[in-house]
């Protein structure tokens, strides 16, 4: 008897694809519920200004100095910044820092360095008028000072000017995240504005989790070491947003980096927390909007491990037009490996980016011990998907043959839209 068919669409990048399923098969199709965005995204961004969490606002901040660094996160995060930076400006003005004394640092990590027309387009052009905006060098040595360790060992080491600041603010955006549980608060200074160095170690500190200990959790060991981090460093405010999947405004918190940040993240999880009622053999993701290269799309399949069966399948259908990632061609030399294969390359010195080390143990665990990976992806060849140890498919339609051949038509099917950005809940 032939099988009903159901046509259901995935992003891929800005556009859609479309694959069919079997009707019987689909247990859910779960995407960020549809919550409304504030009728007046200014006013909003005003009122979290005039009602900071955990902290006495602005005008106090005022009376540490005058050297005020902003950071913001870089085009790998949806962040309105040139929303929040001309209302933030005006305020800091206000309370009597020119813009003379402040400076806007993007907040890179390990990713690559922004071009000057992505900043424009980030911070807005009145923003680049007013205010010296920067790229964090990460690379660069001398743009580096070092604070010793934390007390579990990972060395500080961070942006100069962040240091040289008597004001640090950060601006972010709160949504699921694979290491810290949650994007915004402390991570904008941890990996945001760390050397290379420190971002290695509080990476490969995460390898020893499974996911099911990491995302989403607002508390996680890593967590927690990224905000003792921001705590030497002295992030004195953040302002964070939460956005809808149509980039609206749902929430703007600011305030105490930790206590505004855990306010968030209450309606983060309304927003992105997506209930699933079961695990499924086969999960069908993608990873929009983080589709740039496979180190952003990653994400998704953090996402799909929480609800993939053991001796399952994730299917990732993302563009990844970047290819795997230009800053980490350590995924491409080993692939993703089991925990204790790494964890002897490392200590062999055979792999020293211990911050793509940490995602090559933990997927590399996940396609050992419980799912295997099939990748489409325009910008990924077949050769590299084989290096990563996953499996090649040319299209969306090709991956879920693949599928079918190696289950029954009883194992039901589980499709993560946007998953990147979700967190499933069983």
């Amino acid at each position: 008897m032939r099988r009903m068919k159901r046509a259901v669409k995935l992003h891929y990048g800005e556009k859609w694809v479309e694959i069919e399923l079997p009707e019987k098969q689909i247990l859910a199709i779960v995407y960020p519920k549809k919550i409304h965005g504030v009728p007046d995204e200014i006013a909003e961004i005003e009122r979290s200004l005039d009602n900071p969490i955990g902290h006495k606002g602005l005008s106090a901040l005022s009376r540490k100095g005058k050297n005020t660094v902003i950071i913001c996160d870089d085009y790998t995060r949806p962040t309105p910044t040139d929303k929040i930076l001309p209302i933030l400006l005006n305020r800091l003005n206000d309370v009597g820092i020119s813009d003379e004394n402040i400076k806007i640092l993007i907040a890179a990590g390990t990713h690559r360095y922004m071009s000057v027309d992505e900043i424009k387009r980030k911070v807005g052009k009145e923003v680049m008028k007013r205010i010296e905006v920067m790229n964090h060098y990460w690379k660069d040595e001398k743009m580096l000072v070092g604070l010793g360790k934390t007390p579990l060992g990972t060395p500080i080491s961070v942006n100069k000017h962040v240091i040289d600041a008597d004001i640090k603010i950060g601006v972010g955006n709160i949504i699921p995240h694979c290491v810290g549980g949650w994007g915004g608060g402390a991570k904008i200074i941890q990996p945001g504005v760390c050397g290379a160095e420190t971002t290695d170690y509080t990476h490969w500190l995460s390898a020893k989790f499974f996911i099911k200990d990491l995302l989403g959790i607002a508390e996680n060991p890593i967590r927690i070491e990224i905000e003792e981090i921001a705590r030497k460093v002295g992030l004195d405010f953040i302002i964070n947003t939460v956005l809808n999947s149509q980039m609206e405004i749902v929430r703007v918190v600011s305030g105490d980096f930790v206590e505004a940040h855990r306010e968030g993240v209450k309606v983060a999880r309304q927003v992105y927390g997506v209930e699933v009622p079961a695990k499924a053999k086969i999960v069908v993701c993608d990873s929009y909007p983080c589709d740039v290269d496979l180190w952003q799309a990653i994400k998704a399949i953090y996402a799909a491990e929480l609800v993939v069966e053991k001796g399952g399948t994730i299917v990732l259908i993302t563009p990844c037009w970047e290819g795997v990632s230009s800053e980490h061609p350590t995924w491409l030399d080993y692939g993703f490996r089991p925990y204790d294969e790494i964890k002897k390359l490392v200590e062999a010195g055979k792999i020293t980016d211990l911050i793509a080390s940490a995602d090559l143990a933990i997927i590399g665990r996940m396609i050992n011990e419980k799912a295997k990976v099939i990748l489409c992806s325009a910008g990924i060849s077949e050769a590299e998907t084989q290096k990563l140890n996953f499996d090649y498919a040319k299209t969306p339609q090709e991956a879920i043959n693949k599928v079918f051949i190696a289950y029954s038509p009883k194992d039901k099917i589980v499709v993560l839209r946007g998953a990147a950005e979700l967190l499933p809940i069983i």
